[in-house]
């Protein structure tokens, strides 16, 4: 995004900050870009430390500057600027404490915004500019603009009220660390100001545009099978449920079309694209796009040319190298041939280590991207040329 940007302004005299996983390789910027390489998924001292450049550097803009702000899914970890009081460890353990319940994330979001002092509109709150423009790639279901990144120049619609309930409706209020549920409480009765929201005078000078998001790449899975002769269909782009229910829900449509012949008639294809949530119990590796194929292996064993993939468009999934997962009707069989049990590896949330014994993860690297899930469904001959690819 920021080289795309630079080569649009050309000449224009621009100054910036760059913050990126620690994994991205940063080539061919001008002397006036700072970069920071941050954690993701989990956030580290280097973004705090990015977190307190940018809150400097938005503050001291003149009213006569523009402000550009290309803002991407996990920008909510790598700018976590902790609100006073909340430390980085604070932050981190209540985080990765509802990444593994089932929150959502527009739950784990309404949060992470009132533990911060960027996030929620108040980026756009600091900043004195005249303008701010906003290029947004969304990985979020639905693409709520207070959600992607959890809402750097966007008004939040949530209260401390409502970042409460979530953690008391998930069972995470009374384990919370202190400082946080003195935080939240002090925002409850007023003494910390709530972030701002709509029609908040910040906001007037604000322009969010979305330029990406999940459809894009559910398009384009959907234009590649086609030109391969595929049938293919978006199902939806803003799936958001949990990864072993929508598992089992795709392998009861393709035992539907296998014994019915209905829904998918080969040569076809269906594409899910969003984001899955999983409840972590278990110290495995693995992610989203891990499980549910795992989930789905059961039921669609035996099956003839029936194939599901899952992957998330950055390359990476939860705590492990892949992106993601493939099974089709010999994987159970496979597994059962090396002693491998689907069911144990899920208690473990081990889904990672389950596919890589296999052989059948879908490692890509990371991409440069992130807009959420795709998931393709596919039933073709067994012999056919877009089977064996």
């Amino acid at each position: 995004m920021l080289s795309g940007a630079l080569k649009v302004l050309g000449e224009h005299v621009v100054s910036g900050i760059l913050v990126a996983p620690k994994a991205e390789t940063v080539r061919n910027l001008n002397g006036r870009i700072i970069a920071f390489h941050t954690g993701h998924p989990s956030p580290d001292w280097e973004g705090v430390k990015a977190s307190r450049y940018v809150m400097k550097s938005v503050e001291s803009m003149d009213s006569d500057e523009l402000l550009l702000c290309l803002i991407s899914g996990g920008a909510s970890a790598m700018l976590p600027a902790p609100a006073a009081g909340i430390t980085l460890a604070d932050k981190r353990m209540i985080t990765q404490r509802l990444i593994r319940s089932k929150a959502s994330i527009h739950e784990v979001n309404t949060v992470r915004r009132h533990l911060s002092e960027l996030k929620g509109g108040q980026l756009a709150e600091k900043c004195p500019a005249g303008q701010i423009i906003s290029l947004i790639i969304s990985d979020v279901p639905g693409n709520t603009l207070s959600d992607i990144g959890s809402g750097l120049t966007a008004p939040d619609p949530t209260t401390f009220q409502d970042a409460i309930n979530v953690l008391r409706e998930f069972g995470l209020w009374g384990s919370a660390p202190l400082n946080v549920k003195r935080h939240l409480n002090e925002g409850l009765f007023g003494h910390i100001s709530e972030t701002p929201k709509q029609g908040a005078p910040a906001f007037r000078k604000v322009h969010n545009f979305i330029i990406a998001e999940n459809n894009t790449a559910c398009a384009a899975a959907r234009d590649a099978l086609k030109r391969r002769g595929v049938h293919t269909t978006i199902l939806t782009s803003s799936v958001n449920t949990e990864a072993r229910t929508l598992g089992k829900l795709l392998a009861s449509v393709a035992g539907d079309s296998e014994v019915f012949g209905r829904t998918l008639k080969r040569p076809a294809a269906l594409v899910i694209g969003g984001e899955t949530t999983v409840e972590v119990k278990g110290a495995g590796r693995g992610g989203r796009n891990q499980e549910l194929p795992l989930a789905a292996m059961d039921g669609i064993a035996g099956s003839d040319g029936t194939a599901i993939a899952t992957l998330g468009t950055d390359g990476i999934d939860g705590n492990s190298p892949a992106a993601g997962a493939i099974v089709d009707g010999e994987s159970l069989h496979r597994a059962s041939r090396l002693r491998l049990s689907g069911r144990e590896f899920m208690a473990r949330n081990d889904s990672y280590t389950f596919f890589r014994k296999l052989g059948d993860n879908v490692t890509t690297g990371a991409t440069g991207t992130n807009v959420g899930d795709v998931c393709i469904l596919m039933r073709v001959k067994r012999d056919s040329i877009i089977y064996q690819l």
